[in-house]
């Protein structure tokens, strides 16, 4: 990857994602920028807490609306965040976005059924609406289980995870606020991107 190159990682939630810009090299990475794109709100939000209350007919229909109308607020947003990082001279070709490692009822009436499994498919949903906003907007988008990004990133990186870590903290001390774990795993993920595609 080149100098004026950045890579996108992504910490999604319900309704909003953190997400770092990170250039160059992988010893040395640099932190370009930090944003937070918030993609649903009012009823666009909790999509299967809402289904549950609906019948069996208008909950498909309606889930496919939230899909679309988050996909389209996201790609806005982000459409806005890759233009800030075009006017400062830096490229994103590629976005890091992590997914759930949970199984996920494949029916929607068993996915209503239990508050459990809402979560879970609400986590997913979101995940994949960032994933897809990224698609929309030209990004190559690699998706990694998020509880195995810590380790793939130290091993991408060749660090032992708690070398990974202390680095992780001294750039948040550079840095200042906000670095929360929103913000550090978004770096691990963009911190992927740099080192290239894991295995």
């Amino acid at each position: 990857m080149t100098s004026r190159q950045v890579a996108l990682g992504f910490r999604p939630h319900t309704y909003w994602t953190a997400v770092v810009a990170a250039a160059g090299e992988t010893d040395e990475p640099q932190v370009v920028r930090r944003a937070r794109i918030d993609f649903a709100e009012g009823e666009t939000r909790l999509v299967y807490h809402r289904a549950a209350m609906m019948s069996a007919q208008t909950a498909p229909p309606w889930i496919e609306t939230v899909r679309l109308r988050t996909r389209e607020t996201a790609g806005l947003a982000l459409a806005g965040l890759l233009r800030e990082l075009a006017d400062a001279g830096w490229t994103a070709r590629r976005a890091i976005v992590p997914r759930g490692g949970g199984r996920i009822p494949e029916r929607l009436e068993d996915i209503v059924r239990s508050h459990s499994a809402q979560h879970a498919a609400e986590g997913e949903f979101y995940r994949d609406v960032v994933a897809d906003a990224c698609r929309d907007q030209g990004l190559e988008v690699t998706r990694v289980v998020e509880k195995e990004l810590h380790a793939l990133a130290a091993d991408a990186l060749g660090e032992p995870p708690g070398s990974l870590d202390e680095r992780l903290l001294t750039l948040g001390r550079a840095l200042g606020p906000p670095w929360s774990e929103d913000q550090r795993l978004a770096m691990l993920a963009a911190w992927l991107g740099l080192a290239g595609e894991p295995q």
